[in-house]
């Protein structure tokens, strides 16, 4: 009679290959963050996941060359690595055909490689294929960041993204249908990923150069008295002041009549009821400051990198001249497309 069970030597086998490949995703990542590092670059954080990871840096490299030497240094991590084990394997009995057994794939090579000889074998070919696969130029991966780097200054940045995230797309479709071609379906998703991650990008271009044309007048709520919130009102009085002022967002003032913060709409109609006594533990006590010389483009980066709802705008005598929220600036980005699915869905 057949037993049913867990084969656990098998389990413990994948478990430990599952490990090594993120090992060696993380050698990758790590080649990146010392690189930023040793370039004057801190990285904010190293995040892995199935399908690879990301070395996040809060600023890039200003040299060209720097930027070049942080892309690359994951993939030289993966390539130093292949290096280490080519010899070792190569020293094993039947080393030569071992090699051979790895990279073709198609041949008619019979072996029994032990345990270390597979571990040499993945060591090798897995980080080549890290290697070279991110060498691709193709946003985002590595070799695509490197050709935007090369092409920032000849071409201009907008031009150079628009090259990557074209060529991520295309480069996306032949993998999808090599990964169809073969069997793969993980290469099949990982290459989904680098076309939907190039047209964000593409996107993400598109609209910095849309907020870049305007001026901060555009969406500029002028500073109004009567449009204030103080922390001691009740849900109620909010509600009310919303509905007058008609804006997402409003001022949130103290008792000497400075500026501490911002309520937000939403925030207020989802979370509170009309038994709030008062509107206090709803309103958010951060906000970025600008002044009217400033593009709208650079208040909105305040804004993003802040993660908060807007800004107040000062002129050069310290006036409060009025504010630019986050939902203003939203909708200036809206387009006829998105206006209509917003509709749709309602």
């Amino acid at each position: 009679m057949p037993e049913y069970g867990i084969n656990w030597r098998a389990a413990g086998w994948w478990t430990a290959i599952a490990l090594l490949l993120f090992a060696f995703v993380l050698i990758h990542e790590l080649g990146h963050a010392l690189m930023a590092r040793n370039r004057g670059v801190q990285a904010e954080k190293i995040v892995l996941f199935p399908l690879g990871g990301g070395a996040y840096l809060p600023e890039q490299p200003e040299r060209v060359r720097d930027e070049v030497l942080v892309y690359a240094a994951g993939p030289l991590a993966n390539i130093a690595l292949a290096l280490i084990a080519f010899p070792l394997i190569l020293s094993r009995p039947d080393g030569e055909l071992l090699l051979r057994y790895y990279f073709q794939l198609t041949g008619n090579i019979v072996v029994l490689p032990g345990w270390l000889d597979q571990l040499l074998g993945l060591t090798i070919s897995v980080n080549l294929l890290l290697a070279f696969g991110n060498l691709l130029p193709a946003y985002p991966l590595d070799g695509g960041r490197i050709l935007r780097a090369l092409l920032r200054r000849p071409v201009g940045a907008r031009r150079a993204t628009v090259v990557v995230t074209f060529l991520g797309v295309i480069i996306g479709l032949a993998l999808i249908y090599l990964g169809w071609r073969i069997g793969d379906p993980l290469l099949m998703l990982g290459a989904g990923f680098i076309i939907l991650l190039s047209i964000a990008e593409y996107r993400n271009g598109w609209q910095r150069r849309r907020l870049a044309k305007h001026a901060l007048s555009t969406v500029l709520r002028p500073a109004n008295e009567r449009y204030r919130v103080f922390p001691q009102i009740n849900y109620q009085q909010a509600c009310a002041l919303f509905t007058k002022a008609g804006w997402p967002v409003l001022p949130v003032f103290d008792e000497w009549n400075q500026l501490r913060g911002f309520l937000e709409s939403t925030v207020l109609l989802e979370e509170a009821t009309e038994e709030v006594s008062s509107v206090q533990p709803y309103c958010e006590y951060e906000f970025v400051t600008a002044s009217p010389s400033e593009n709208l483009l650079a208040v909105t980066e305040k804004i993003v990198h802040a993660n908060v709802y807007g800004a107040a705008i000062y002129g050069q005598r310290g006036q409060l001249e009025g504010y630019v929220f986050t939902e203003d600036v939203m909708k200036l980005l809206d387009t006829p497309w998105k206006r209509f699915l917003k509709r749709w869905r309602k």
